[in-house]
């Protein structure tokens, strides 16, 4: 059984016209008996009167949402809401001063203050929504893009937890054909299924999964943002370009070598894409302990970036460094934008003959002292201005990510299995284990630890 809950859920800022209350549980009604002045409203009416406090003192006016459920024939409620309960929205006149009144009001009659995402975990575990959906309405909040935003709306239709849950069943039927084989073996009017059938139905299985994966890749750089690692040896101009990139000091600027040792990570959109910059530290043969680290963090950033971009000096030598970013690229086959810096002060023959023994095509050239670096936002805005999302089955986050990839392990594990001449009662295990990831997807699977992780990250009264 739920209490009861409150919370503002338009925001809480000084200038806003309106703002919204939402309160939702057993006492609900009850509450607004005592604050509110004048008519309770039928299921989905909204009615006009008064917040009023124990004084009876008007505290302001208001119009009055109410979604309280209807009857049904079997005499249970039916509640067609957002949380799929008691649910009353209070508009009153925006303002920190009266919106605060009026919440603490509530929660003086009995009401507690709602935890971020409470009132959609409501909602989830009502059976209004599932976890996709769920995750699907804070990527429209959080969305930063517009290509964000209309790529959570694409999972409102159902269309993503609709397959997820066909795959679910396909696996079902399939843990269910292995379990009466393995059982009941001499019975004549159970399905038999042999080692070929079963590798035909795994292998169709893989390809759905798989097919799945690889349209996630988009999504997540659209929802995560494209992860851009700036290297190269120190003072070479990677926070300068950093500021330059941000058009604000954000990075320490200055003439002594290394002075970057933590990462710094920022975002930034160009032509609404959203690219996660992290400015690493320089990478050059030093003993001190406390650089070693920041320079094996920044090696460890090229192995998670999407795109490198390489900050080259002209006016440096090229070292074994230099040598090691570009084969590191190439060798984990990653997006390499190299970037020859300081072009106010050199022209761009005298930078390419400095540079010929890296045998680098394609580099930009900028200032990121002096802010000019179109050539380089020019460069990463056609690389990445593709990324789309044309399927309307798509996964957007890291959690439904990995967990479509350890259903497709678990049963690419399940079919090395059957091919190593494994029984069923064997390969039953990495087909539960596929099974038990995509229910997760959805919800279906519920783990309380895993509903608290995810709802937490929600807003207050949503």
């Amino acid at each position: 059984m739920f209490d009861t809950i409150a919370a503002i859920s338009s925001g809480n800022k000084v200038n806003q016209p309106i703002s919204i209350i939402r309160i939702s549980g057993p006492n609900t009604l009850e509450i607004m008996n005592r604050i509110f002045k004048g008519k309770v409203g039928k299921d989905h009416e909204i009615t006009y009167g008064h917040i009023i406090d124990g004084n009876k003192s008007i505290i302001d006016e208001v119009l009055v949402m109410w979604f309280i459920g209807k009857m049904n024939n079997d005499n249970t409620m039916i509640f067609n809401n957002y949380v799929g309960d008691i649910l009353v929205e209070i508009n009153c006149h925006g303002g920190i001063l009266v919106t605060n009144l009026i919440l603490e009001l509530i929660l003086s009659n009995g009401a507690r203050l709602a935890l971020p995402g409470e009132f959609t975990r409501r909602a989830f575990l009502n059976g209004k929504m599932d976890l996709v959906k769920a995750e699907a309405i804070h990527d429209l909040i959080m969305a930063k893009t517009k290509k964000q935003a209309s790529a959570a709306i694409k999972k409102f239709d159902g269309k993503t937890s609709n397959l997820i849950n066909a795959l679910i069943k396909e696996i079902e039927y399939l843990i269910g054909l292995c379990e009466v084989n393995i059982d009941y073996p001499e019975y004549d009017d159970i399905e038999k299924i042999n080692d070929e059938i079963m590798k035909e139905k795994l292998t169709i299985l893989i390809k759905k999964i798989n097919e799945i994966v690889k349209l996630s890749q988009s999504s997540r750089l659209i929802f995560e943002g494209v992860k851009v690692a700036i290297l190269g040896k120190p003072n070479v101009g990677k926070s300068s370009l950093l500021n330059a990139l941000l058009n604000e000091e954000k990075a320490i600027v200055t003439d002594i070598a290394g002075t970057t040792r933590d990462i710094i990570e920022e975002n930034i959109q160009l032509d609404g894409i959203l690219f996660k910059l992290i400015d690493t530290a320089g990478l050059r043969q030093t003993e001190e302990k406390i650089e070693i680290i920041g320079i094996k963090k920044s090696l460890e950033q090229i192995e998670r970036a999407d795109l490198l971009i390489h900050v080259l000096d002209p006016k440096q030598k090229n070292d074994r460094f230099d040598f090691l970013i570009k084969e590191k690229a190439n060798e984990l086959n990653k997006i390499y934008i190299p970037v020859a810096n300081k072009k106010d002060i050199c022209n761009n023959e005298e930078i390419k003959r400095s540079l010929f023994d890296l045998k680098i095509d394609n580099i930009s050239f900028i200032s990121a002292l002096n802010g000019d670096i179109d050539e380089l936002k020019t460069e990463m805005i056609r690389l990445f201005k593709d990324i789309d999302i044309e399927s309307d089955i798509i996964v957007t986050n890291t959690r439904q990510l990995s967990l479509v990839q350890i259903a497709f392990k678990s049963l690419v594990d399940a079919l090395n299995s059957l091919n190593n001449d494994m029984t069923f009662d064997v390969i039953i295990i990495d087909i539960t284990k596929a099974w038990e990831s995509l229910k997760e997807i959805t919800g279906v699977a519920d783990k309380e630890d895993l509903l608290d992780a995810m709802f937490s990250n929600f807003c207050l009264g949503k």
